[in-house]
């Protein structure tokens, strides 16, 4: 086996829902002091998609950043060239409306500190009713 420069070896590119299947792994895992809907990330406390910026390397590789981490005012995700809900819409590969059934505190009746398996709980849900939903579309759709 020949071994190759690391800049030659391809990644992986995950799609918007396998992402979405690591962030629930993910968010379940994380205490619940530490979970909060009222910033992205700081002083050790974050949302889903801040824990994913800040701390995980496969989330990272993905193209997911934090702009700003020092600065609570400041911090926000970024993917590509978008940054904010923007770059959430786009690293999971979801619709504004998803992004606010998903991530956002009136999904779960204005909770600022739901309990992270709520919320990895919510993102299964969500992932198996997309997965049953193009059965349901008649064939000419």
């Amino acid at each position: 086996m020949e071994a190759r420069p690391r800049r030659d070896i391809r990644t992986h590119v995950a799609s918007g829902r396998e992402r979405l299947e690591r962030l629930a792994a993910l968010v379940e895992t994380l205490p619940p002091a530490t979970f909060t809907l009222s910033r992205w990330y700081g002083q050790g406390r974050g949302c889903a998609v801040g824990w994913a910026a800040a701390g995980d390397p496969w989330f990272q590789a993905q193209g997911l950043r934090l702009e700003g981490d020092g600065s609570l005012k400041d911090c926000r995700p970024v993917y590509g060239e978008k940054t904010d809900w923007q770059a959430v819409q786009g690293f999971f590969d979801l619709s504004f409306e998803d992004v606010a059934r998903l991530f956002v505190p009136a999904a779960y009746d204005g909770e600022m500190q739901p309990h992270p398996r709520r919320m990895a709980t919510r993102i299964r849900r969500f992932l198996a009713a997309s997965r049953a939903a193009p059965a349901d579309l008649p064939a000419s759709a």
